[in-house]
This record gives structure tokens, C-alpha cells and sequence, in this order.
């Protein structure tokens, strides 16, 4: 064995010369080429290989490196697998010990995720309504621009198309970003409640987040004015005096009329001139009204109302031809509603709710929503025949949550909508959570009211439910709330300017 280590040794520095030697300059170079090469094959296939307690010493570091005892605590030994210890490699040893920390950063990651999805989520929303105030902006601009070249071209001037109640939308953002702010939040969690109060005091302060927030309250309608009590005029008792009175004059003289916005119990049956002083006077500025046995003079002035937003109007009879009303309403209630105003309706691009009464029977289809119409939210129709209601709901099938119809529940009425439930299927109401079937007054019947039994009722609304329960792939099901309102305890229709969802 020894001399053949030395042997070993003495090619490894014969190789290690020749090395050098091929590494040297040419010039000092020595020696044929074929020799050279020998030498290279030969230094190539040249291994020293590592023996003796050497060789057992770097087996035995491999080895502790990799496994550890978990009955010493510490790098596992030879003898310990030979003692049956508990032995298992280091990294299965890293892996247990990490575990319970990679947990506990998931959860922090998994809630890094949602805060983040929910600003991402915030920055969309902020996005979308940046765009949309954007372009508003570019529409006036290209407005103004046209007005001023046709002036400038003595070309006669047209009225600027801009969007239908985009100056009061525009006089109530610039309001509520200059008036003082003040948000009161109370979070309730299984765990905890969280309250605070956010202020933006100083008139104009835009660097919170609290002002695009009060922007897109408004815009969703969950932020609803409060009038306050000089604004508010309710003439019900002065509007039915049948009788010339100091006290009517008085109240066209009132200078307080300039500051009315809510103008409510009017009533132009017994004073239909004084009437029509009365919505003049306060026309410019009025945004809630209530008019009650109306004739077309009152409708006119209605008409030209620019901050109307909210208006309940009773007319007095059916016509074929009415003025049109103001398209910038986002809530109408029309009793006795002419065909004129089924056709407005598709135009009132920011209407959320609408109610409709008419007893004579109009058969309307109505065309699908222009482009930039909100849609209907509430829905509350008293018509016939069924053809009309359901044409109207389809149109609006985005967006409708509650429909109330009137309707038989039974019998050969032309009240009873017998294939009402595939009807309404057929709609793709796909926001609708409630439905509500109205039995109520109907002239011509007895008592004024619907044929409607209990069984039948029963029926009905299992039959529109059946009809209605749907589930889209990978959706979670869908079910609509079917009432009856003389059976069930409904929610009340939202008042006259109240835009907010009660639920069940």
C-alpha cells in the first residue's frame, strides 16, 4: 500500500509540472506536440480520492449536518440510531418549527390580501367617478365652445344639450364639498364595536377621503336631504278653501316663498288659479312638490321647474296630450297617468323610483333604456293589462329590487294576471328581491277591492316564487320575497323623496 501512494503521488506532480509547463508562454515551451497531448489525457483522467480517518471524518460531518436526535437535542451522533434514539433529518426538524410561524404570517397575509382588494376596490369606485365628473366637464366645455363659435359666426343660437338636471347636480356637489362635514361611523363586529367621528370643517377642505365618499353617497342616493322647516310649505288647508280669502293672498305675497324648496298638500281643484301663482312663485327653486286634481295650466309650469327632483301629481283626467315632465326627476308618482307620460319615463335618465295608477286599460311596450339611464330601483304599478306592467319591469330588469303590481288573485277580472308568474320569469329580473301584490282599491268592484281569497293568494304567490328561484353556475341561489300585501305584513313603499332599501 505505501509505495503505491507514493507512486500516486509521484504522477499528481509529474501532472502538476506538465500543467505549469502547458500554462508557460510559448517561447517556453519544450517537447513535440504529441507529447503534450499525452500528458493532457493523462492529467485529465488523474483523480485523488481521499482515504483513511480522513475520509471517515467528512462522512461523519455529512452525516450530523443532515440528521438531528431529538431525544439529545443536537446533531444526531452515530450511536444514537444505535441506542434508538428518535432521530429525523434537520430539515423535517426546520419544517415542524416553522409551521406554526408560516400560520401565523398566512393570517397576516390573508388579511394584507383584504385590506388591499378593498382599497383596490375604493380605487375603482374613485376611478369611475373621476371619469364620469371628467366628462361631464369635457360636455359643458364642448358646449361652451360651440355657443361662443356660432355667436362669433352670427349663427343663430341653440339651446346647449346637456345632460337633464346636470346644473343642479352640479350646484349640489359643489354644496356638499363646500359645506361642513361630519361622518359618525359605529362598526359592529362578533368581537368588538368600533365608533368614530370624521369632520371636514374648513369650507372646501379636499384632502380627505370624506368627500368623494359624500359624492358617492350621493350619487348612490343613500344620502337624503333634509329640508329644513323654512324651506317646507304644506298648503293643504289654504289650497281647499272654496272661498276667496285674505289669507290666500297673503301667502302669494310671502317674500319666505323664495326660499321654499318642499311644497306639499297642494290641491288645485278649489283654487286652481291661485294654484297656478303659487307653483310660478316658487318654481325656480323648488325640488319636492306635491300636487294634487291637476289640469294641464299646473302641469305646464311643472314642467319648467329645473330643481324638481321628487313629484307626486294627481290629475284630474286623462289626456291624450300633456306637457312633458321635467326629465331630471329621480322619483315620479302619477295617478291617472296619460299614455304622454309612460313614454317620458324611458327618458328621465336619473329616475330611481316610479309609481303609475291608471284604471282604463293602456297597452305600452316600452323600448330598452337609452344609454346612461340609472334604472328603476322601486316599481310600483297599477295598470293594465299585464302585457304593460311586465314590459315595463323588463325594461328596467337590471336594476329593479321591489315591483309591486296590482292585481286579482283570483277570478275572470281583467285585474287576474293568470300567466303573471312565467311573465315575470321571463323578465330576467336579475336585481329583484321583493315583490309585493298589491289587492287594494280598484274602481268598479265591490268595496272598491280585488277578488282575493286566501287559498288563492297562496297559490299566486307560491306559483311567482316557484318561477322566480333561480341559480346561476358557480352563483349562490337567488330568492325573491313574495308578499301579499293584505296577507303579509309588507314593508311600506318608500315615502315621497326617500330612497332607502327596508328590508323585510
Amino acid at each position: 500500500m505505501p509505495p503505491k501512494k507514493r507512486t500516486q503521488s509521484n504522477r499528481g506532480s509529474d501532472a502538476s509540472k506538465r500543467i505549469k509547463q502547458e500554462s508557460s508562454p510559448p517561447e517556453r515551451r519544450e517537447g513535440p506536440t504529441t507529447d503534450r497531448m499525452s500528458f493532457e489525457s493523462e492529467v485529465g483522467t488523474v483523480k485523488v480520492e481521499p482515504s483513511g480517518p480522513e475520509t471517515d471524518n467528512l462522512s461523519s460531518s455529512t452525516l450530523n449536518s443532515k440528521f438531528w436526535c431529538q431525544d439529545c437535542s443536537e446533531d444526531a451522533a452515530e450511536d444514537c440510531k444505535d441506542s434508538g434514539h428518535s432521530v429525523c433529518s434537520l430539515r423535517q426538524l426546520r419544517t415542524e418549527q416553522a409551521a406554526p410561524k408560516l400560520q401565523q404570517l398566512d393570517k397576516v397575509a390573508k388579511s394584507a390580501r383584504e385590506v388591499v382588494k378593498a382599497l383596490l376596490d375604493a380605487k375603482g369606485v374613485l376611478e369611475a367617478q373621476l371619469e364620469q365628473w371628467r366628462g361631464r366637464l369635457r360636455h359643458v366645455e364642448e358646449a361652451k365652445k360651440e355657443l361662443w363659435e356660432a355667436a362669433m359666426d352670427c349663427r343663430d343660437l341653440e339651446e346647449p344639450a346637456l345632460e337633464e338636471g346636470l346644473e343642479q347636480l352640479l350646484q349640489d356637489a359643489t354644496t356638499l364639498l363646500q359645506a361642513k362635514c361630519q361622518l359618525q361611523v359605529q362598526v359592529d363586529s362578533p368581537c368588538s364595536t368600533w365608533k368614530g367621528q370624521l369632520q371636514v370643517a374648513a369650507p372646501g377642505s379636499r384632502g380627505s377621503l370624506l368627500c368623494p365618499l359624500v359624492l358617492q353617497m350621493h350619487q348612490d342616493w343613500s344620502l337624503t336631504k333634509i329640508f329644513r322647516p323654512e324651506e317646507c310649505m304644506h298648503v293643504v288647508k289654504l289650497s281647499k278653501q272654496k272661498e276667496h280669502t285674505q289669507e290666500l293672498d297673503e301667502a302669494l305675497q310671502n317674500p319666505g316663498l323664495d326660499k321654499v324648496r318642499k311644497l306639499d298638500g297642494l290641491n288645485c281643484e278649489e283654487q286652481p288659479n291661485w294654484s297656478t301663482v303659487l307653483l310660478q312663485r316658487v318654481a325656480p327653486r323648488v325640488e319636492w312638490l306635491y300636487v294634487g286634481e291637476a289640469v294641464r295650466e299646473h302641469l305646464d309650469v311643472v314642467r319648467d321647474m329645473p330643481a324638481l327632483r321628487c313629484l307626486y301629481v294627481h290629475l284630474l283626467d286623462y289626456w291624450k296630450k300633456v306637457p312633458e315632465l321635467p326629465l331630471q326627476l329621480q322619483e315620479l308618482r302619477v295617478v291617472n297617468a296619460s299614455a304622454p307620460h309612460f313614454e317620458c319615463v324611458q327618458r328621465m335618465s336619473s329616475l330611481r323610483k316610479l309609481y303609475l295608477a291608471r284604471i282604463p286599460p293602456l297597452d305600452v311596450a316600452f323600448p330598452p333604456l337609452p344609454a346612461g339611464h340609472c334604472g328603476l330601483q322601486w316599481l310600483d304599478v297599477r295598470l293594465r293589462p299585464a302585457s304593460t306592467v311586465l314590459s315595463l319591469a323588463k325594461a328596467h330588469a337590471a336594476t329593479l329590487q321591489e315591483l309591486r303590481i296590482l292585481c286579482a288573485s283570483e277570478g275572470d277580472t281583467a285585474w287576474h294576471f293568470k300567466d303573471l308568474a312565467e311573465g315575470l320569469r321571463q323578465c330576467g329580473l336579475v336585481a329583484l328581491r321583493r315583490v309585493v301584490l298589491v289587492r287594494g282599491r280598484a274602481s268598479g268592484y265591490p268595496d272598491k277591492k280585488l277578488p282575493h281569497k286566501t287559498q288563492s293568494c297562496k297559490r299566486q304567490k307560491k306559483s311567482i316564487w316557484d318561477k322566480l328561484l333561480a341559480t346561476e353556475s358557480g352563483e349562490p341561489v337567488r330568492v325573491v320575497k313574495v308578499m301579499c300585501e293584505e296577507c303579509d305584513e309588507c314593508p311600506e313603499f318608500p315615502r315621497l323623496g326617500d330612497f332607502t332599501w327596508k328590508d323585510d
